[in-house]
C-alpha cells in the first residue's frame, strides 16, 4: 500500500512537533514556576519585539530606591534634573537589579534581593522592570527579547550617566535571563561597566555567541554564582570568578521540593543577599567546579563570596555548605529573610550535614541486577523475574 505524500508529510510534521514538544517539557515545567496566575495565559499573549525598537520602550521601566527614600520611584528618563531630585546619593554605589524570566518590579525572587540591599544601607537601587516582555508561557519570546530590551536598557543607562550617574560606581546584578540581560547590555553602552554579578544565568536557549549572553569581556569584573548548573543554569564558566555552591548543580536542602531544580536555580538570590550581611570565604577549585585543585592554584588564597568579592578575583571557587542561606532559623542571622526559609514539611532538608537522598534505584541499575539472574534461571523463572521489573517500572522506578 502506497502512502500518500500529503499524509507522508502530515506525519512527519506531527512526529517532529511531538519530539521537540518532549525536549522543551523540562524547560516548560521548571520555568513556568507553577503559579496559578498564568494559567489563563497562551502563547498567543506573547510579545515579540523588533531588533531596532523605538527607545525608551514604555514596556520597559526602571524604579528607584534608595535609603533616604526607600519608596518605588518611576525614573523619569525625559527629565535631566531627575536624578538629582530623586533621593540619590552620588557617593553610594549604583545596584542595577535584573530580574529573570516570570519576574516584574514586585514579584520574588528577586524582591528579596532588593529589600536586602536596602536594609543594609549604603547602596541606590535601580531595578529593571521588563516582566510585560518575559511573562509565562513565554520563554523563547523572553530570550528573542533580550537584545532590543538591552539595546534600550544600554540608553536609559546613557541618559542617566548624562544626569550624573558614575559608571565606576555601578553594578548590575541579574539573575537567570536577568545575567545575561547585563551582559548583552554592556555591549550596546558607550562606556564600561564597574561590575557585573550574575545569578545562575539561564541556560536553556541561550547561545554561545557572546553578544548574545554574559561573558568576562562585559565589566572591569564578571563574577557568576552557579546554583543550578547544567540544568536551568548555565555550566560554562562566564566570568572572572566563578562561585560554585555545593557543586554548584544542585542544592542539598532542594533534593525533597516538588521541583529541584527550580529551587536550586532560585536560592542563588539568597546566597547574594546573604553576602551583604555575613561574608562566605570561597576556596579555589577546579575547572567547572571540580573539587580537584590545580597545582597552580594550591597557593591561592579564599575570597568571599557575592557584593563583598574583591574586583581581582579569577578562576574557580567552591563553598559547600548545607543549610539554607539568608534564613533566619538556619543561618543565624538576625537580617535574614523568611522568603528564603524552606516550606515547614522540606525544613528537615535543611541539616548542617548531607542529608539523605530519599530516591529510588534508577531502573538502569535494576535492569543491571536482573539480566545475570534471567541468564541462570529457568523460562518461568524468568518470566516471573521480568513481570517484577515492569510492574517495579510501572510505579515509578524510572
Amino acid at each position: 500500500m502506497r502512502v500518500p505524500a500529503q499524509l507522508l508529510l502530515v506525519l512527519t510534521a506531527a512526529l517532529l512537533y511531538q519530539g521537540s514538544e518532549c525536549q522543551r517539557r523540562p524547560i516548560k515545567e521548571a520555568l513556568f514556576l507553577h503559579n496559578e496566575n498564568f494559567n489563563n495565559a497562551s502563547f498567543e499573549d506573547c510579545v515579540w519585539r523588533r531588533e531596532r525598537e523605538p527607545c525608551p520602550d514604555p514596556a520597559v521601566l526602571f524604579n528607584m530606591y534608595t535609603e533616604a527614600e526607600p519608596v518605588k520611584k518611576t525614573v523619569d528618563l525625559f527629565s535631566e534634573d531627575w536624578l538629582r531630585q530623586s533621593g540619590w546619593e552620588p557617593s553610594h554605589e549604583t545596584i542595577l537589579l535584573v530580574h529573570g524570566y516570570a519576574g516584574g518590579d514586585d514579584t520574588l525572587p528577586i524582591t528579596v534581593l532588593r529589600d536586602a540591599y536596602l536594609r543594609r544601607g549604603g547602596y541606590n537601587v535601580i531595578m529593571m522592570d521588563w516582566g510585560a516582555l518575559c511573562q509565562p508561557p513565554c520563554y523563547v519570546a523572553a530570550v528573542h527579547n533580550l537584545r532590543p530590551v538591552a539595546r534600550c536598557a544600554a540608553e536609559a543607562l546613557g541618559t542617566l550617566r548624562r544626569a550624573g550617574l558614575r559608571p565606576d560606581h555601578l553594578t548590575c546584578v541579574g539573575h537567570s535571563l536577568g545575567a545575561h540581560m547585563c551582559g548583552i547590555m554592556a555591549n550596546y553602552l558607550n562606556f564600561r561597566l564597574n561590575r557585573i554579578i550574575g545569578l545562575d544565568p539561564a541556560r536553556p536557549l541561550i547561545r554561545s555567541a557572546p553578544a548574545l549572553r554574559l561573558d568576562p569581556g562585559d565589566a572591569r569584573a564578571v563574577h557568576v554564582l552557579h546554583t543550578n548548573a547544567g540544568r536551568y543554569g548555565e555550566a560554562a564558566r562566564l566570568g572572572h570568578a566563578d562561585f560554585c555552591l555545593n557543586g554548584g548543580r544542585s542544592q542539598p536542602y532542594c533534593e525533597d521540593t516538588p521541583n529541584e531544580a527550580l529551587c536550586s536555580h532560585i536560592w542563588s538570590i539568597c546566597y547574594q543577599a546573604e553576602s551583604l550581611f555575613r561574608e562566605r570565604q570561597a576556596t579555589p577549585c577546579g575547572r567547572r567546579c571540580s573539587v580537584r585543585v590545580p597545582p597552580s592554584r594550591v597557593s591561592a588564597l579564599p575570597v568571599p563570596l557575592g557584593q563583598p568579592a574583591p574586583m581581582t578575583a579569577s578562576g574557580a571557587y567552591c563553598i559547600e555548605d548545607f543549610s539554607t542561606p539568608f534564613c533566619p532559623a538556619t543561618s543565624g542571622l538576625a537580617e535574614g529573610d523568611d522568603r528564603c526559609c524552606l516550606d515547614a514539611q522540606y525544613a528537615a532538608a535543611a541539616t548542617t550535614t548531607q542529608p539523605p537522598r530519599n530516591r529510588p534505584r534508577p531502573l538502569v541499575r535494576l535492569r543491571a541486577l536482573v539480566k545475570p539472574a534471567l541468564d541462570n534461571r529457568t523460562d518461568d523463572s524468568r518470566q516471573a523475574i521480568a513481570a517484577q521489573t515492569t510492574r517495579l517500572s510501572q510505579t515509578g522506578l524510572r
